[in-house]
């Protein structure tokens, strides 16, 4: 059974995506300052990505969009020992079709990468897909990005296609066999 088929809304609403260092917490309004922090915390991926610093706007748009779409979730990433958020997690179900996820954003805080959260997060993210009966995880980087393809790439996702706008699309399988 997919995702789909057991209700979307319902498996949404289920997720536990919490690591072993990091608990996932479903973003609202009172997020949105520690979000923007985070985003403003990663100024390379901005101007690699965007060619600009994020807009003081942007974890408020992120919420807005995520309360708008029954289909996503964004969240913020906290060190269960308490402390400052140390990154985001934008995560769209049954898209681009029924039983896929895709991570439109996993980002850190630049102080915080290169410590395993990236690796931890995913490996929660994918458990609690294929749990929830999602069979594949899937994402998006842009060509400018060459750290975040490695980093996909290590973590076994494997490049399925490529849009116009020098974005490779990357795919992984997540189903429980």
């Amino acid at each position: 059974m997919n995702a789909s088929q057991s209700g979307a809304g319902e498996v949404a609403t289920e997720l536990k995506l919490d690591g072993p260092r990091l608990a996932a917490v479903p973003a609202r309004r009172e997020h949105v300052a520690q979000m923007q922090a985070c985003l403003e915390g990663a100024p390379d991926y901005f101007a690699r990505t965007e060619g600009r610093p994020p807009g003081p706007g942007a974890a408020a748009h992120l919420v807005d969009e995520s309360e708008a779409d029954p289909n996503r979730r964004v969240f913020v990433l906290v060190p269960r020992v308490g402390g400052p958020a140390v990154g985001v997690l934008d995560l769209h179900l049954d898209y681009p079709g029924p039983g896929t996820a895709h991570i439109g954003l996993l980002l850190f805080r630049e102080s915080c990468q290169g410590l395993g959260y990236g690796k931890e997060t995913n490996a929660a993210v994918e458990q609690a897909l294929a749990s929830a009966g999602f069979d594949t995880l899937r994402l998006s980087v842009v060509d400018e990005n060459v750290d975040a393809r490695a980093f996909w790439e290590r973590l076994g996702f494997a490049e399925v296609g490529r849009l116009d706008r020098g974005v490779t699309v990357y795919e992984k399988r997540i189903a429980e066999e």
